[in-house]
């Protein structure tokens, strides 16, 4: 079991409080899910689903970038979201 779930409704990692999914859960979710990529991007769209509800202020395409689009590259990538949440610590 992971530590890097997300802590709802803010969206946040409880590892290390960056927003969910962190790099971390992305690689732990890489790795889980290497054989099955498919599944992995209904498993993220169930959760960015709920992410929708729970933050509608958040303009859909920061979110499916948030929850989707790392995804589609050979590595986790840490987006605006992560360095804007890094200086607000």
């Amino acid at each position: 079991m992971t530590s890097h779930g997300p802590v709802m409704p803010i969206w946040n990692c409880a590892g290390c409080g960056l927003p969910w999914p962190c790099r971390t859960r992305q690689q732990e979710l890489r790795a889980v899910y290497v054989d099955a990529p498919v599944s992995l991007s209904l498993y993220l769209s169930s959760y960015l689903v709920m992410a929708m509800q729970d933050l509608p202020g958040t303009p859909a395409g920061v979110l499916h970038r948030r929850f989707m689009e790392w995804m589609r590259e050979g590595q986790p990538r840490e987006d605006n979201w992560v360095r804007v949440a890094r200086r607000s610590r």
